[in-house]
C-alpha cells in the first residue's frame, strides 16, 4: 500500500518483473530506488500515463481510492487476476464473485444453461451473470458517482493485443527469439529464495521449462501426476534424470481429482466444463504441497501459442486466427486465475503467458508452427537446438495434460457422459458454479477456508 496526495494506491499480486520496473522508474527519480513496488508503479503512471502498464508482466491488481468515493481499478493485460463489476442490491467490485455471494441470497441474475453452453465465442468481459461483467484486461476502469449519486464508470483500454501480418523471420532467428524470450520468462519466476515446483509430464511445454529453470537455479523439484488408470511417469523420469531434478511421482485417486475439478470450479470460478477438468489435477498438486509453499511454476498455455492444439497439416493461413480465438477465450474462463493456488498458500506462474512472448508467438508465421506431419514445429527446433532436451522428449507426440493421466475419462465419469461430450461437462460444471457462487454449496473445507 501506497498513500500519497489524498490517494491510497492498494496493489494485490505481484508483478514478475519487478526489478525491470524499477530499473524504469530511476529514470524518473532515484527514489525508485528504494521505493517498494506500489510506489514504483505509482512513479512510473505518473510519469508515463497508463500505457506504461503495457511492461507490466504477471497477476495484479492497482486499486487506488481517491475523494468522494472514487475508485480507479488497473487490471492485469492478459485476466490472469479477474476484476468483476456486479450490479445487485449495491454496485459490487470484487476479485471474487463467491464473496458476493455470500453478502445475501439474490444477488445473481444467472443465465439460463442452454446459453452457457451453446457455444464460446464470447466477449473478454462476459460472466453468464446477466448483471455482471468482468473488467476488461489491460484496462484502467474508473468509479465514481454523478450529482444524484447514481454510479458512473468509465473504462479505457493501455493494451489491445490483437494479431498482426504473420512474422516471416529467418528460423534460425526466430529460434533464437524464442529461447531468449523463453528463458527470460522462467528466470524471472524462478528467481526466488524460496522452493519452486514445477508439474513435469515429461511433454515438451513443461520440459523445457523444467530444463532453462534448472539452468538458472540448482535447487528445483518437479512432480509428476498420474491417477490410478494411467499416468506418463516415465517420460517425466527421463527428463529429470537429463537435468538433476529432486523428483517425486503422484498418484491421485478419482475421488481427489473429483475433488480438485470442484475446488477449480469454486476458487478459480469456472463455468467451463474442459477448464474445469484440465485445472483438477494442479489443484491436487496444490493441496500436496500446501506444507511445503513456493512457486508452482508450469508450461501451461504454450500449446495456445506454438500450435499443439492444431492438428498436423492444418491450413497455415488460417492456423493462427485459430490459436488467437483459443487464446482470447483463456480471458473469461478463468483457468488462468490465481486463487486455487493460493488456497493453498502458493504462488502459481505460467512462463509462456506473457505479453512479450505472446505476442511474438501468435504473430510467428504458421508454417513455422505447424507442418505437414508435426505441430509446435518451432518450439522443437528450439529444444533441439539448445540441447534442452533428449531427443524423444523434443519429438514425442502431443498429449493434453487432462490425458495423459485420465483427468478427462475420470471427469466424464463422474457426470455419466462420453469423454468427449464436453457440452455436458460444461452444463454439470456450470450447475456446480451457481451453487457455489450462491453460497448454496461448496467444496470440502471450502466452509473453513474462504478468501
Amino acid at each position: 500500500m501506497h498513500v500519497e496526495n489524498n490517494q491510497t494506491h492498494v496493489l494485490i499480486g505481484r508483478p514478475t518483473n519487478a526489478d525491470e520496473l524499477r530499473s524504469v522508474a530511476t529514470l524518473v527519480t532515484a527514489e525508485a530506488l528504494s521505493a517498494n513496488i506500489v510506489q514504483v508503479l505509482v512513479i512510473l503512471l505518473e510519469a508515463y500515463g497508463d500505457a506504461i502498464l503495457s511492461l507490466v508482466e504477471g497477476p495484479y491488481t492497482l486499486l487506488t481510492f481517491g475523494p468522494r468515493g472514487k475508485l480507479t481499478v488497473a487490471t492485469d493485460a492478459l485476466g490472469l487476476q479477474p476484476v468483476h463489476v456486479v450490479r445487485g442490491r449495491a454496485l459490487w467490485v470484487t476479485s471474487e464473485l463467491k464473496n458476493v455471494g455470500l453478502c445475501g441470497p439474490g444477488e445473481f441474475d444467472f443465465l439460463p444453461e442452454n446459453e452457457v453452453i451453446a457455444h464460446d465465442d464470447r466477449a473478454d468481459t462476459f460472466l453468464p451473470i446477466r448483471n455482471a461483467e468482468r473488467i476488461r484486461p489491460g484496462s484502467v476502469c474508473q468509479f465514481g458517482f454523478d450529482g444524484r449519486g447514481h454510479s458512473m464508470i468509465n473504462a479505457r483500454q493501455y493494451l489491445t493485443l490483437r494479431l498482426a501480418t504473420p512474422q516471416r523471420l529467418k528460423r534460425e532467428h526466430a529460434r533464437q527469439l524464442t529461447y531468449s524470450l523463453l528463458s527470460a520468462s522462467v528466470k524471472s519466476v524462478t528467481d526466488t529464495s524460496g522452493p519452486v515446483s514445477i508439474p513435469l509430464s515429461g511433454g515438451l511445454d513443461s520440459s523445457m521449462v523444467t530444463a532453462i529453470a534448472a539452468r538458472h537455479r540448482p535447487e528445483l523439484s518437479t512432480f509428476a501426476i498420474g491417477t490410478g488408470t494411467s499416468n506418463e511417469f516415465a517420460f517425466a523420469q527421463t527428463v529429470a534424470r537429463h537435468v538433476g531434478t529432486t523428483h517425486r511421482e503422484l498418484t491421485f485417486s478419482d475421488d481427489a481429482i473429483l475433488r480438485g475439478a470442484h475446488e477449480a470450479i469454486y476458487y478459480n470460478e469456472i463455468f467451463d466444463g474442459l477448464s474445469a477438468e484440465i485445472q483438477a489435477s494442479l489443484l491436487c498438486l496444490y493441496r500436496s504441497l500446501e506444507s511445503t509453499g513456493g512457486r508452482i511454476v508450469t508450461g501451461y498455455g504454450s500449446d495456445l501459442l506454438f500450435g499443439g492444439v492444431l492438428k498436423a497439416g492444418s491450413a497455415p493461413n488460417d492456423a493462427n486466427a485459430e490459436l488467437w480465438r483459443q487464446v482470447y477465450r483463456t480471458r473469461w474462463t478463468g483457468e488462468f486465475s490465481q486463487y486455487g493456488a493460493n488456497r493453498y498458500g502458493l504462488e502459481v506462474h505460467h512462463p509462456f503467458w506473457t505479453t512479450r512472448l505472446m505476442t511474438f508467438a501468435l504473430n510467428l508465421a504458421p508454417e513455422m508452427k505447424v507442418s505437414d506431419d508435426e505441430v509446435k514445429v518451432m518450439l522443437r527446433e528450439c529444444a533441439a537446438e539448445n540441447a534442452l532436451l533428449p531427443e524423444e522428449i523434443v519429438w514425442r507426440r502431443k498429449i493434453g495434460i487432462h490425458e495423459g493421466s485420465s483427468v478427462n475419462s475420470i471427469f466424464a465419469a463422474h457426470v455419466g457422459v462420453e469423454t468427449s461430450d464436453y457440452a455436458a461437462k460444461t452444463k454439470y460444471t456450470y450447475c456446480k458454479y451457481r451453487a457455489y457462487l450462491s453460497g448454496e454449496d461448496a467444496p470440502p473445507d471450502a466452509e473453513t477456508h474462504k478468501h
